[in-house]
């Protein structure tokens, strides 16, 4: 049987896409069997390898701004604005709980030493401390101490791990990529509170049949106002000094993708797949279904060259 690699990029919420891809990619027959998973490739990867990918889908498409908020212990005093606690707890339900040796299929994720600048494979032990430590996002969750090495995202240094996945030994490797598209609508313009009540009546309508409660639809509408004002301090405004957030979030983003645009020159993948999915912005968990359509529909795109690398394969 053909050893089939499949490299999961970084990408914060943008990243649910990759559930998308791998959807598509098993309508198609592609089934890899080998994963390389940095950031939030790293959690859905994980779920891949160990054959929860749809549990993950089912819990992450049925978010609202509520739901994400819910998930955020927010702090600044371990290294991070989250504390990230909360949140794993919950992920470890929909990703398992065990060591990556033990997981149905190989499975690696990438972190950054931040004392070393190292790059660090995770190819055993403890799944939850790796796809933890591989998702801490400076800043945004705290670094993880892991032995004598403090632990921070692997975008740092390997955005889209595919000389993780080639040190696996695959015969075909698959790259996702999920900033290969310029943002193309103004940039996530702040939500007034009238227009996001009307928009949460109508998901409470559709939900729950009636939204007679005023406060509780107030409630929740306050929620999304929050993730939405959350991720606005993620981007670059047009006009005005951008918020500390958004100064590291965009430094941080300029950094990954140099690395990455000299790591795929000098060692592309067979195939790259790049979901648009520009408009997502970081904060923005709650876009599951738009994101993972958008998946979808980037392997629909090139599935004429993901057949014809495959048949020079004769996979």
């Amino acid at each position: 049987m053909a050893n089939i690699g499949i490299a999961l990029g970084s990408g914060a919420a943008k990243g649910w896409a990759h559930i998308g891809v791998l959807n598509e990619l098993g309508r198609m027959g592609i089934k890899p069997n080998k994963v390389a998973g940095c950031s939030i490739g790293a959690v859905v990867g994980a779920a891949y390898a160990q054959d929860n990918l749809q549990d993950l889908q089912q819990w992450v498409s049925s978010f609202s701004s509520w739901d994400v908020l819910g998930l955020m212990d927010l702090s600044w005093r371990k290294g991070g604005l989250i504390g990230g606690e909360r949140v794993f707890d919950v992920m470890q339900q929909h990703i398992g709980d065990l060591d990556i040796e033990d997981m149905k299929l190989p499975f690696a994720a990438v972190a950054t030493d931040l004392y070393r600048g190292q790059e660090v494979w995770f190819r055993e032990g403890s799944l939850r401390h790796a796809v933890r430590a591989s998702c801490s996002m400076p800043g945004i969750l705290p670094p993880v101490k892991i032995g004598d090495r403090w632990l921070v995202d692997g975008a740092v240094v390997n955005p889209v791990p595919i000389s993780v996945g080639r040190a696996m030994g695959v015969d075909i490797l698959i790259a996702v990529d999920l900033f290969g598209h310029r943002k193309t609508r103004m940039e996530q313009l702040p939500v007034s509170m009238s227009s996001s009540q009307k928009e949460t009546k109508s998901e409470v309508s559709a939900e729950q049949g009636q939204a007679n409660d005023v406060g509780f639809v107030d409630l929740l509408a306050r929620g999304r106002d929050y993730v939405a004002g959350l991720s606005d301090k993620f981007s670059l405004a047009s006009k005005g000094q951008p918020s500390m957030l958004a100064v590291m979030s965009q430094s941080m983003e300029i950094l990954e993708q140099r690395h990455k645009r000299i790591r795929l020159m000098g060692d592309p993948p067979d195939l790259l797949i790049t979901p648009n999915v520009a408009d997502i912005g970081t904060m923005e968990f709650h876009h599951a279904n738009e994101a993972i359509l958008a998946g979808e529909q980037a392997v629909k795109q090139v599935a004429h060259i993901i057949e014809s690398v495959f048949a020079e394969h004769n996979i």
